[in-house]
């Protein structure tokens, strides 16, 4: 878990994020928000009291429209507090800071929330180039390339291939956000492809690409 700052953040997208992480923090303290029901609960009923008392600026009424909806469309599974802390580190500049692999598990954990579906795949599944039959977009990722790309403490040492299907546009935006480098790599069996670089090497990728 994020480690809270004493100072309160200057974006006011940021600013509701982190009120929502005090307030889950503390409830936590006092022996509420333990179980992941309870906390999905609790961020519910801050977010209804803050729409009634208009505690936040217009500006914001979308956000938190959208983080209920979610709440309501998935109960806890929407894991409403990782998204909250997911635009804590992203509105605030906070994820510039994070390791490469707590970036890539933001933006795969992005593209879940967009509708995107996520595929870790085996060796031989890898190899044999399978991917879904559904025409939802999907990002795939193979799970002995993604254990040998990444140390323990998160960085990446080689770069490492990442597959998808679908309209890729939306992607780009994300990789930008979550402060990823990936340079095009050669498409096959109906893929987009791209490699994610360690942040010393490489360039970013634009929406040129596809």
């Amino acid at each position: 878990m994020t480690v809270l700052p004493t100072k309160r953040p200057d974006t006011e997208l940021a600013h509701l994020a982190w009120c929502i992480m005090v307030a889950v923090t503390l409830a936590r303290r006092e022996g509420k928000a333990q179980s992941p029901l309870q906390t999905h609960m609790f961020i519910m009923q801050w977010l209804s009291t803050a729409q009634k008392r208009k505690l936040f600026p217009k500006s914001l009424a979308q956000d938190i429209i959208w983080l209920q909806e979610q709440g309501k469309r998935n109960g806890p599974a929407a894991q409403l507090y990782s998204k909250v802390e997911y635009i804590w580190l992203a509105s605030s500049g906070e994820l510039a800071s994070q390791s490469t692999l707590f970036r890539f598990t933001c933006m795969i954990d992005a593209l879940r929330t967009m509708g995107w579906q996520d595929y870790l795949l085996s060796d031989t599944d890898w190899q044999n180039g399978w991917k879904s039959d559904s025409e939802i977009p999907a990002v795939y990722t193979q799970k002995s390339g993604l254990h040998e790309s990444f140390t323990e403490a998160g960085a990446l040492i080689q770069p490492l291939e990442i597959r998808l299907t679908g309209e890729p546009n939306g992607i780009f935006p994300l990789l930008e956000q979550c402060r990823l480098i990936v340079e095009p790599h050669t498409a096959n069996k109906g893929y987009t492809v791209f490699l994610l670089l360690p942040d010393a090497t490489g360039r970013t990728l634009n929406s040129s690409v596809v």
